[in-house]
C-alpha cells in the first residue's frame, strides 16, 4: 500500500436519525474547503438507533398515513440529503462516501461514481460468503407485474427498495442495498443501507396500505349486520396481504437470508448454523471498512469530529433532517 495512499474513517455506530443525515451533510460541506480533510475520500459506517424511517430529498407529496404508521411502530422520521425514496433503517448497516468527482478514485459522472462504489459492496458480500448477481444481472425486471397489489404500482408507495437500478447489488434479482446520492459543485456523498435480516411482513405493515388487517379496529357494540361486513372486508384485506407480502419477498432480501439459502441444502440445523456465521453490526461495518480498503487500495485514517464541528452537526439535525 502507498504510504500517501490515504482516506478518512468516521466509525460513527449506532445514532439517531437526524443526527446521522446531519453528520453527512457536514462532511460533504466540508469538501467545499481545500484542506487535509478533503484531500482524501471519507467513508462513515454507521446504524441508525432508534430505528429510523428517512425520506428523499425530493419526497415532497408524503402520504400521511404511512408517517403515522412509522410513527406508531416508533420509528424516528427524518429526511435524508440525498434523493430517492423512503427506507426503513431496520435490521441493517449503513455507509457513506464522500470523495471529489472532478478527480481522484471516484471521479466521473453520477452512473460512473455509482459503478465505482458498487466495487467495493461487490466485494463486501464476497467477504462474508456470499455472491452476488453478476453486473448483468443485477438490475431488477421492472417490466413485470404478476402479483402486484398495491405494490408497484401504487403511487403512494414510497419503498426505495422495491426497485433495484443499475450497478445496485441483488442476489436473483432480489434487492440487498438502497443507494442514493447527491452531488455539490465540489464533491458527492453516496450513502446506502444493507440489510441484515430483512422481514416482508414488517416493511408491509408499513408501506402498504391495508387497515383492514387490524384487530384494534373492531369496535364493540356493532350491530350483527355491520360486524359480519367488517368480517367479509377483512378476508379480502387478509388476501391482499399475503400477495404483498410474497411480492415483497420476492423483491428484497436480506444477508441472514442469503446466508440461510447457502445452507440450507447442506446441513441439519440450518437456522442454528446461520445463526453461529451471521456476524453482528459492528463486525460488519469492520469487514466493510476492510473491503473499502482492499478494493482501493487505502489505508485508513481514524477522524474525530471537532467540538466545532459536533455544534454544527447538532444544528443541522435540529434545523434541516426533521421531517
Amino acid at each position: 500500500m502507498n504510504g500517501d495512499n490515504g482516506y478518512n474513517l468516521i466509525f460513527s455506530g449506532g445514532e439517531r436519525g437526524a443526527v446521522n443525515m446531519a453528520e453527512d451533510l457536514h462532511i460533504l460541506n466540508r469538501y467545499r474547503h481545500l484542506d487535509d480533510f478533503t484531500a482524501r475520500p471519507t467513508l462513515r459506517l454507521y446504524f441508525f438507533s432508534p430505528p429510523a424511517l428517512s425520506l428523499g430529498f425530493f419526497q415532497n407529496k408524503l402520504d400521511g398515513e404511512l408517517i403515522r404508521r412509522a410513527v406508531s411502530h416508533g420509528y424516528d422520521i427524518v429526511r435524508r440529503p440525498t434523493g430517492g425514496r423512503a427506507v426503513l433503517h431496520l435490521n441493517e448497516i449503513t455507509y457513506s462516501v464522500a470523495a471529489s468527482y472532478k478527480n481522484g478514485i471516484f471521479a466521473g459522472r453520477l452512473m460512473e461514481t455509482y459503478k465505482i462504489i458498487s466495487d467495493f459492496l461487490y466485494n463486501f458480500f464476497l467477504k462474508i460468503g456470499l455472491n452476488p448477481d453478476t453486473r448483468a444481472q443485477n438490475v431488477v425486471n421492472s417490466n413485470s407485474t404478476e402479483n402486484v397489489s398495491n405494490t408497484e404500482n401504487n403511487n403512494k408507495n414510497f419503498n426505495c427498495f422495491l426497485k433495484a437500478h443499475s450497478y445496485e447489488i441483488t442476489f436473483s434479482g432480489k434487492k440487498i442495498c438502497g443507494n442514493s446520492q447527491r452531488r455539490n459543485d465540489a464533491a458527492f456523498l453516496q450513502h446506502g443501507s444493507i440489510y441484515i435480516d430483512y422481514n416482508p411482513e414488517e416493511h408491509c405493515e408499513l408501506f402498504e396500505n391495508n387497515y383492514g388487517n387490524n384487530e384494534n379496529e373492531i369496535v364493540h357494540g356493532k350491530n350483527e349486520a355491520q360486524f359480519n361486513i367488517y368480517l367479509e372486508n377483512k378476508k379480502e384485506y387478509d388476501k391482499i396481504d399475503k400477495i404483498n407480502v410474497k411480492y415483497y419477498a420476492e423483491k428484497i432480501t436480506g444477508i441472514k437470508q442469503e446466508l440461510f439459502k447457502k445452507v440450507q441444502n447442506s446441513l441439519k440445523d440450518k437456522k442454528q448454523a446461520v445463526h453461529n456465521v451471521l456476524p453482528d453490526k459492528n463486525a460488519l461495518l469492520n469487514i466493510l471498512k476492510t473491503s473499502f480498503e482492499e478494493t482501493y487500495n487505502l489505508k485508513s485514517i481514524d477522524y474525530k469530529f471537532k467540538d466545532t464541528e459536533i455544534s454544527e452537526i447538532a444544528r443541522l439535525a435540529e434545523t434541516v433532517f426533521i421531517a
